[in-house]
Formats: C-alpha cells, sequence, structure tokens
C-alpha cells in the first residue's frame, strides 16, 4: 500500500460520498460515521452559538496566507498538514465542510483540500440554512477533535499559479473565467477572460450551492466555457473562484484548475498595482 492509499478508505466501513455535493438528509443520516469530519467556516461568532453536531470550526484565513506581497494563498503543504491535523483530518477521514453563503467558503475548502491530496471531501448542499429548515440536531458546546496527521500530496493540475497563466494566454483550449462581478470585470481582467459571475452559478431565492436546471449548461457553453477545454477560474483572491471551481467539476468538466492569486497577484506582479 502506497502512502497515497488511506486503508479505511479500502474497507466496508469506510463512508462513501456520494459526490461533490451531499444533502442535509444525506449527512443526518450519516452524522454518527467516526470517520466524518465536519467543518464550519461561517463568522465565529455564528458557530459559538449554534453549529452541527461534532463540527469543527476553521477560519478561512486559517489556511491561507500573503506571499511575496499577495495576499490570501494557499498555505504551503507543511502549514496546511498542520491545520487538517488539528482538525483531525487523516487518510481516513471523509470531509464535510459547510458555511451560510452557497458554499462559497466551503469550496475554497474543498478545493484547498483536493490540491492537497484529500480527495474525499464534500459540501453540504443548502449549508446552515437547509440542515436548521430541515430540523436536524444543532449543538451549543465544542467537542474536543483529536489530532490527526494529514500527509499532504501535492496535485498540481488542479492549481494554477502566475508563470502558467502566462505561458497560457490567448490559447484556444484554455478559457480564463473571471468570477467577480461585472463591475470588477469592467475595469480591469486577465487578458482573453470571460466574465462569469460566480452568483450566476447558484439558485435565485434559495440555499443550495448550485443551480439544478438544464438553462445552466447553455449558459456556460454561450460564455465558450466548455468540457472540451481547460478550465481556469478566477477572482480577486480565489475564494469566489473555488464557488465555480466546485460548479464545474460537479456538473462534470474534469479540466477545472484555480488561480490561487487571482487578480490580486496578476493586477500587483503583471499590472504593477498596490492594494491596500
Amino acid at each position: 500500500m502506497t502512502s497515497s492509499q488511506s486503508p479505511l478508505a479500502d474497507t466496508e466501513t469506510a463512508t462513501r460520498l456520494p459526490g461533490l455535493l451531499v444533502t442535509p438528509a444525506w449527512l443526518a443520516e450519516h452524522l454518527d460515521r467516526p470517520d466524518l469530519r465536519l467543518i464550519d467556516v461561517r463568522p465565529a461568532d455564528a458557530f459559538a452559538e449554534s453549529h452541527l453536531p461534532r463540527a469543527a470550526h476553521l477560519e478561512l484565513s486559517e489556511i491561507s496566507a500573503p506571499v511575496d506581497n499577495v495576499a490570501g494563498m494557499l498555505l504551503s503543504p507543511d502549514a496546511f498538514a498542520a491545520v487538517a491535523g488539528r482538525l483531525g483530518i487523516d487518510d481516513d477521514s471523509a470531509v464535510i465542510v459547510y458555511d451560510a453563503n452557497w458554499g462559497m467558503a466551503a469550496a475554497r475548502v474543498l478545493w484547498s483540500l483536493q490540491v492537497y491530496g484529500h480527495s474525499r471531501v464534500a459540501v453540504l448542499n443548502g449549508g446552515w440554512d437547509r440542515w436548521l429548515e430541515a430540523g436536524y440536531p444543532t449543538a451549543t458546546q465544542t467537542m474536543p477533535v483529536p489530532s490527526a496527521r494529514f500527509a499532504p500530496r501535492f496535485t498540481p493540475d488542479l492549481l494554477v499559479e502566475l508563470a502558467w497563466v502566462q505561458d497560457h494566454l490567448n490559447r484556444d483550449d484554455v478559457v480564463l473565467v473571471d468570477t467577480r462581478a461585472a463591475g470588477e470585470y469592467a475595469a480591469g481582467h486577465l487578458p482573453g477572460a470571460v466574465s462569469w459571475d460566480w452568483l450566476r452559478g447558484v439558485p435565485v431565492g434559495a440555499w443550495e450551492a448550485v443551480r439544478d436546471d438544464p438553462a445552466l449548461r447553455d449558459e456556460l457553453v454561450a460564455a465558450g466555457i466548455t468540457p472540451d477545454k481547460e478550465i481556469v477560474t478566477y477572482c480577486r483572491s480565489g475564494v469566489r473562484a473555488a464557488h465555480t471551481y466546485l460548479l464545474l467539476r460537479h456538473l462534470g468538466y474534469s479540466r477545472v484548475r484555480n488561480y490561487d492569486g487571482s487578480w490580486l497577484e496578476w493586477s500587483y506582479r503583471v499590472l504593477g498595482l498596490t492594494h491596500a
């Protein structure tokens, strides 16, 4: 058995995730599974008031750090492993991440775990709001999480860096997707990028993480975001872009990457702009 294999994941005792999204009903049914790790990425005060049973709290800032004056970059492997280990995540863990904002912050955590080789991770579809609406149990006390050893295994085809973007500009087989608001895009964007506000991928008047309607695929194709291309999502700092990464992966797009540095890095390093 190699270091990338999990002994528990190969047995019938391992929790099998149904996909990148799990419903509240699925999670309620599996809530007591010993290999399940629940990560709450809502604000700390909301977590302190109430959260899912057995959940651990995580601030997005805990898995990011400035790199050469660019804020919000993914932690180094060793630093990320320390945070994941504190959350009780190891090779045997099935991780469910949730928030209260259409899964945006949760998607960033999912992407980060996948970049470091942990594929058994999903986002709670509908997040905290749907869980409460369904009347499932909550907790007010924080249960201690046994520390674990997380072994990072870098997965380069899920992430791009500045040099990669520069080398792949204006290629027919690569689509740069700017997931910021239209006004941000109009104020400046990467050369050749298409504008796709991440909120176009979530349902109106509901808390589910992604839209579930036939028109969504048609809209993506009309924008040139097609499964045969290498798709690179970006925003200001790679968080909104992580949601569109999740959306596309959920829809079956197999070649999707997130540009971690996003506009903050591009505007600083290429355009020479500074940000407050």
